[in-house]
């Protein structure tokens, strides 16, 4: 019997002895920013200051014992000049506590790479980590998550459909992302990272003709005031796995943060993109941020940021500045 199959096994047979250690849990994070935004190079009824509902999560998490828990988390957003989105599933998932630091989760769970990197960046509240926000891979998807963690090296697999949170669908084929981090020292990591698979891009009648593929690599250091670190991306026909067109993307991204004061940080960061490396080589993305952030309360967080987004190619060029208050509440 395989590793996977003595994991189902044996989660399956927690949910049949439910304790009295049954626990309940209802909590809820909000994402929301007050700011100005300005643009060159391009018509947009986005510039001037709105508000921005940039995430609305509700969770509802129940622990049967101390092995075995459920966790749903539902996601909305409201962007300035947008209707406000659906009410998405970002995570539905089942997980069993395994032994030596093992963890299996079945269902709607978060990928390896992003759930890894964006606990080293931080200041989600702002904006996501480069790979997400890029839209170099999403966050969660539905399928078999396995990870392990301990003190040298901590690794974690997903098979998962490929489809997504927002839209859950299942192709004709699964999808594997895969990472590993080696803890060199204390807040010290090397990781590495990959993904491949046809992203339900072959459903029903349509043909896979390439395969997308992503590969991710980080340097970073964290510890109780000061994190630091870059992080690498490369895809391959991330969207063109139906196309005869072939193409490419790759980003750099790196960051930096203090905090001088048990309640107060600063923080900057840079990433660098090609969005299309193979259909226009010429095209790049520059995105800056720097901010002072303030937990105001156990429930409250605020950040007064600055960002400036560049993107340059041979028929264009078009700027976009944004300076505003960000703030995460938590209940």
């Amino acid at each position: 019997m395989t590793l996977s199959r003595i994991a189902v096994a044996f989660c399956l047979g927690g949910l049949l002895n439910v304790s009295a250690q049954a626990e309940t849990n209802l909590s809820s994070q909000l994402f929301i920013n007050a700011s100005n935004i300005q643009q060159k190079g391009q018509i947009s009824n986005r510039e001037g200051w709105e508000l921005d509902l940039k995430r609305f999560y509700l969770d509802f998490s129940h622990k049967f014992d101390e092995n075995w828990s459920a966790v749903v988390t539902t996601d909305v957003q409201w962007r300035r000049q947008q209707d406000p989105t659906d009410v998405w599933f970002r995570h539905a998932y089942v997980q069993c506590k395994l032994p030596d630091g093992q963890l299996l989760q079945l269902g709607v769970a978060p990928l390896p790479w992003i759930d890894y990197i964006a606990r080293k960046v931080g200041y989600r509240y702002v904006d996501p980590s480069l790979t997400p926000m890029n839209q170099f891979a999403g966050p969660t998807d539905l399928g078999v998550h396995y990870s392990n963690k301990n003190d040298n090296v901590s690794y974690a697999v997903s098979v998962v459909t490929g489809g997504g949170f927002k839209k859950p669908r299942v192709g004709d084929s699964v999808d594997v992302e895969a990472y590993a981090a080696w803890h060199i020292a204390p807040g010290f990591d090397i990781a590495v990272g990959g993904y491949r698979g046809a992203r339900t891009q072959d459903k029903d009648e349509a043909p896979k003709i390439n395969t997308a593929e992503r590969f991710n690599a980080s340097i970073n250091y964290q510890v109780k005031s000061i994190r630091l670190g870059v992080e690498y991306v490369h895809n391959n026909n991330w969207g063109q796995v139906a196309s005869l067109v072939k193409d490419a993307k790759s980003g750099w991204g790196s960051w930096a943060s203090y905090r001088y004061a048990p309640k107060q940080s600063v923080f900057v960061r840079y990433d660098t993109t090609k969005p299309n490396r193979r259909l226009n080589p010429g095209y790049e993305k520059d995105y800056v941020q720097v901010g002072w952030d303030w937990k105001v309360a156990p429930y409250l967080t605020v950040a007064i940021v600055g960002k400036r987004i560049e993107e340059t190619s041979v028929n264009f060029h078009r700027e976009s500045n944004e300076f505003g208050l960000w703030s995460m509440w938590n209940f």
